[in-house]
């Protein structure tokens, strides 16, 4: 089974700067690259937004695909925001400002423009960029991450899965309105366009994300605007009856566009109400609000869908297969998205079978911080750390070792650090090198029996109590050993009752031992033996890269996670949302990167 996602990212910004003098304001769009696992591999572009005319603040409509995403695996993602100019491309500003959303972004989207972006030839104003690691966005609250650019303001990057189980395929819309209400004096008429927005729900309310705008009909209440054809994917995430609404406006060439009135539907009710012939019939229609009072009607003139299909990252639309359509159990993403927060607990191995810490080349030689070398324990704790830290709102990370003799007595459990838990990877790391100042003698046996019970204690209290703030919580508890247990029954019992928690168990083997009696963990059957699958067993030294050993760490991570909660008839919370006034903004990235951008 495939662990990767579809994900839709949404951008906005906002407080940009203003690089069009002091008489005009910037048109910000923004390019999007990915540089997978790397953030220095050669970036692929893989998106174009559309202009957003005059706005210092623009949230813009088009909705960027990302495949390829997998827990554990780095997938970096770039955006460049650029101030748009229009006689840099022979066009007038003021004629393409009237323009659809759709018709925007293949001015920015079109082959020659693409030709220039890979030429590095962009005949535009840089206005920053931001470089997001999908794992930052995903932790975030709300999966919501903001980023400084280097000019100045703030870029905003939103993400949540694409359903694979909804509907698919091209959507065509048309609307019309009726006897709009006119906002101008002295004989003048509106200029009328409208924007859709579709519903993102959240525990604290709702918030609307546009995801198309029309064009303006310039001096008539009674427009009928031009026909779109919008993915449905990119509208609605396949979800035919999710909350839209419709905005209309009065467009006005300086950005600050007067509110009409607004009504909400779904796309479905679009289906439902299409008048094909556009006579005036209000029952068929959706009558404009503003302020309680009545602001005019709109018609749907048309509106059906296409044959199912799904765009690729690189525009490309694929027919769905009946298996792809067809309602399956939530997927990792959707419990990410939902809010569950992963966390990560640290166990290790203290033993005599790591050999005298004091010999160069054994797993707990501490090299001279001036060789700019870590031993395999601080290379497996840095790998898998600074992944999971991403998911992890307050990055508290218990950190415990085993096998040490403190006085007359083996301890198989004990604090590591000051701390009971130690701040992200460094406090991890400082709490590691920290215990070999103590009075430990390493020891034997290797007995991970109260590590693991030590741990599911830990993660069903912290459940407990995430469910009282109607949430969720799963851990994942890493263990690092150089050594090979010997009680592998006692371990085994002590797996099978720990798997009734949100747990699940990665064990790296450090050095060179056989790891001949661990082979048992990847030999569970739950069927036979009771439980579920929480382990998995790894060698450090079969991985010769991060990324290689963080995705084969974390490879069985989603399933055991979904299995867990959905066995339980516990669900994916609803979507988080959060006010971006509140989000942290992380710092903008070096200058050099603006130049680096498009390679």
């Amino acid at each position: 089974m495939s662990n990767t996602s579809r994900l839709q990212l949404s951008l906005s910004a906002k407080s940009l700067t203003n690089l069009a003098g002091i008489l005009n304001t910037s048109d910000p769009f923004a390019v999007i690259t990915v540089r997978g696992d790397s953030q220095d591999n050669p970036p692929v572009i893989v998106g174009q937004t559309e202009v957003v005319y005059n706005s210092l603040k623009p949230q813009w409509s088009t909705v960027i695909f990302l495949d390829g995403y997998k827990f554990g695996v780095p997938h970096y993602v770039e955006v460049g925001v650029f101030d748009f100019q229009a006689k840099q491309v022979g066009e007038n500003e003021k004629n393409l400002a009237k323009q659809s959303s759709e018709q925007g972004r293949l001015i920015t989207s079109n082959e020659a423009t693409r030709d220039l972006i890979r030429a590095g030839k962009l005949p535009h104003k840089v206005m920053g960029t931001a470089l997001f690691e999908l794992g930052q966005i995903l932790g975030a609250k709300g999966n919501l991450a903001s980023k400084s650019l280097q000019t100045g303001g703030v870029l905003f990057a939103h993400v949540e899965r694409s359903r694979s189980d909804g509907s698919h395929g091209v959507m065509k819309f048309q609307l019309r309105g009726i006897d709009i209400t006119n906002t101008r004096s002295l004989g003048r008429k509106s200029n009328p366009f409208f924007t859709l927005y579709r519903k993102v729900d959240s525990p604290m309310g709702a918030t609307w994300s546009s995801v198309f705008r029309s064009n303006v009909i310039k001096s008539n209440l009674n427009p009928k605007w031009e026909a779109a054809k919008l993915n449905l994917e990119a509208i609605c995430n396949g979800d035919m009856n999710r909350a839209m609404k419709v905005v209309v406006r009065d467009y006005r060439r300086r950005g600050r566009h007067l509110d009409i009135g607004e009504f909400e539907t779904t796309m479905q009710r679009f289906v439902d109400a299409k008048n094909e012939g556009g006579d005036v019939d209000e029952d068929a229609g959706f009558t404009l609000h503003r302020n309680d009072k009545k602001t005019g009607n709109v018609l749907i003139i048309q509106a059906g869908v296409a044959p199912s299909v799904r765009e690729t990252s690189d525009g490309e639309h694929v027919p769905l297969s009946r298996q792809q359509r067809v309602k399956s159990r939530p997927e990792f993403i959707d419990y990410l998205t939902g809010g569950c927060q992963i966390s990560l607990a640290v166990a290790i191995d203290f033993t005599a079978s790591n050999g005298d810490p004091r010999e160069e080349g054994t797993p707990h030689y501490f090299y001279p911080p001036d060789s700019e070398q870590w031993n395999d324990y601080q290379k497996a704790i840095f790998a898998v750390g600074s992944i999971l830290e991403k998911y992890d709102s307050d990055g508290l990370v218990p950190t415990w070792g085993f096998g040490a003799k403190y006085g007359p007595k083996v301890r198989h459990c004990f604090q590591c650090g000051d701390e009971v838990e130690a701040k992200g990877v460094n406090g991890i790391m400082d709490a590691y090198r920290g215990v070999f100042s103590t009075q430990l003698i390493m020891s034997y046996p290797t007995d991970f029996t109260e590590v693991i019970r030590t741990a599911a204690s830990y993660v069903q209290h912290k459940q407990e109590v995430a469910e009282e703030e109607n949430d969720l919580s799963y851990t994942i508890l890493l263990i690092l050993t150089a050594g090979n247990i010997e009680n592998v029954q006692e371990t085994k019992q002590q797996l099978i009752e720990a798997s009734d928690t949100p747990l699940s168990i990665v064990i790296v083997g450090i050095g060179d031992n056989d790891f001949a009696s661990m082979e048992f963990l990847d030999e569970h059957q739950p069927e036979v033996e009771g439980g579920r699958d929480i382990t998995q067993f790894v060698r450090f030294n079969d991985y010769k890269s991060y990324n290689l050993l963080t995705e084969a760490v974390l490879d069985e991570i989603p399933n055991q996670l979904v299995e867990y909660f959905y066995d339980r008839d516990i669900l994916p919370g609803i979507a988080e949302d959060i006010d971006k006034e509140t989000v942290a903004v992380m710092p903008a990235d070096d200058d050099e990167r603006t130049v680096t951008f498009l390679g």
